[in-house]
């Protein structure tokens, strides 16, 4: 019991760190970088490196669960969606950036009950694609830049192109390309699922 609940450990603790990270950005310096920044990059790269974690336990011990399955998935999008909505909030990140991730997400979570997503079936073709892996690892990346080198605005530059990390920025456009391509994905599966539904009469 306690070894199938291994992987799923590190997945709920990836969830409750989210709030921790929330309000060590809640209290970064906007002028410099401070120990809240560190703080909040060094726990945020620890929430992202509990998904390999919990992953690889999962397959190594041949424990991967139902409840895995759901819950990895959209403690992914939580992480992710919980910094970005922070960073929009204390102005490190401009609203339009964070919307376009927020958005992707918002159509992924209304569609979900209407296919099923409670069903095993449908979960087992709604898999996890490799464009929406890669996604996440790069936002993930991209915030890690965001969160030390984007926060604190030079003092007399004021355009967002100006203050804005290259290569964060750079890692987060790809992040939204991927993002959305996997979307696009599985919202091309959910539709298959609906249409098989319909024909044998489900």
């Amino acid at each position: 019991m306690i070894k199938r609940n291994i992987a799923n450990f590190f997945t709920c603790l990836r969830i409750i760190l989210i709030p921790v990270i929330a309000w060590l950005i809640s209290v970064a310096s906007t002028s410099r970088v401070d120990g809240a920044h560190y703080w909040a990059l060094a726990v945020f790269m620890f929430a992202a490196f509990t998904d390999f974690i919990d992953g690889q336990i999962a397959r190594r011990t041949d424990t991967i669960s139902e409840f895995g399955k759901v819950v990895d998935p959209l403690a992914d999008r939580l992480l992710v969606i919980s910094v970005l909505v922070s960073m929009m909030w204390r102005h490190f990140l401009p609203l339009w950036m964070g919307l376009l991730i927020v958005s992707r997400d918002a159509i992924m979570l209304v569609g979900a009950p209407v296919v099923g997503i409670n069903d095993k079936r449908v979960r087992e073709k709604l898999a996890v694609h490799w464009t929406g892996k890669l996604a996440t690892a790069l936002l993930f990346t991209a915030i890690c830049v965001f969160v030390l080198l984007n926060l604190p605005y030079p003092a007399g530059r004021t355009s967002f192109f100006e203050r804005v990390n290259p290569v964060g920025f750079g890692l987060f456009s790809l992040g939204i390309v991927f993002s959305y391509i996997s979307g696009f994905i599985y919202i091309r599966r959910g539709i298959k699922i609906i249409r098989e539904d319909k024909a044998v009469g489900i």
